[in-house]
């Protein structure tokens, strides 16, 4: 008996002017995402979809699973659970449809609303592009949610002092970092510093392998290539670092995504450590 060839399908980004800034819808389809669009038309949302990229394969429901999944490795980013919105960059998103591309035989990758960058991008001779912070002479101060879920955050800092971060946010030596972790914990429990960003994946890096839920999962941050390597400077346990106090000081919602911190907010964190 002749075995029936499976036909291609899509996985999409999708961006829309009416969404807050870096909210991205990624999902899947098994006609074409053009058409796809014109299906979401006349949905609740007000404005029309806009194509940033898509990914062709005959695997588009395993690559659909595994980029939602790897979005959600470290952080809460989904905006609600089963639904296919994400606080993310599609820059971002694009990055990660990129290293799942790399694993599929067939993916064929349409950047068709990619921003044109130049200046912090260069390209290996692998052919992969490389993301790279632009020079600046300020520090920032950030909060980065992290997922205990898929990495144990905790147990890798306990046993090196530090954690070589995949990177997917323009990190710079000399930032301060303060880690969110996600629920049921819901508090900013670390507080570190960038010690070094946009470092290429070095065998000293495979020592954290062991702390992801599954092991499997580090592969693709290697496949990523871009790592910031945060030190721990300190660690706080107190309750007025949980969300509903942060919210009392400014902060709109649980982070789904790397923020900077400034204001109110940011002198009531730092005071706390």
């Amino acid at each position: 008996m002749l075995k029936t060839m499976k036909e291609p399908g899509f996985v999409y980004i999708l961006t829309n002017p009416s969404f807050k800034e870096d909210w991205v819808k990624i999902g899947k389809s098994s006609v074409s995402v053009e058409k796809r669009v014109k299906q979401l038309d006349g949905t609740s949302v007000p404005l029309p979809f806009e194509i940033f990229a898509t990914m062709k394969t005959v695997k588009y429901n395993e690559a659909e699973k595994l980029i939602h999944r790897y979005i959600e490795r470290f952080t809460n980013l989904r905006i609600r659970d089963n639904r296919e919105f994400f606080n993310v960059k599609p820059e971002d998103a694009l990055a990660i449809f990129r290293d799942v591309a790399m694993v599929l035989d067939d993916a064929e990758i349409d950047e068709v609303y990619k921003k044109s960058v130049t200046d912090d991008v260069e390209t290996h001779a692998s052919g992969q592009r490389i993301m790279h912070t632009p020079s600046r002479s300020k520090k920032i101060v950030w909060m980065v949610p992290a997922n205990s879920k898929f990495f144990d955050l905790a147990g890798c800092l306990e046993k090196y002092g530090y954690v070589y971060w995949s990177q997917y946010y323009h990190f710079q030596t000399g930032d301060t970092v303060y880690i969110y972790c996600s629920s049921p914990e819901s508090r900013i429990r670390y507080k570190m510093i960038v010690e070094a960003h946009d470092l290429n994946y070095s065998s000293e890096m495979e020592q954290e392998r062991e702390f992801y839920v599954d092991p499997k999962d580090f592969d693709m941050p290697v496949s990523h290539n871009r790592f910031a390597k945060m030190k721990l400077v300190s660690e706080s346990s107190s309750e007025r670092l949980s969300l509903v106090h942060l919210m009392d000081h400014g902060l709109g919602m649980a982070p789904r995504g790397a923020m900077c911190l400034n204001g109110e907010l940011l002198e009531y964190v730092s005071n706390l450590f």
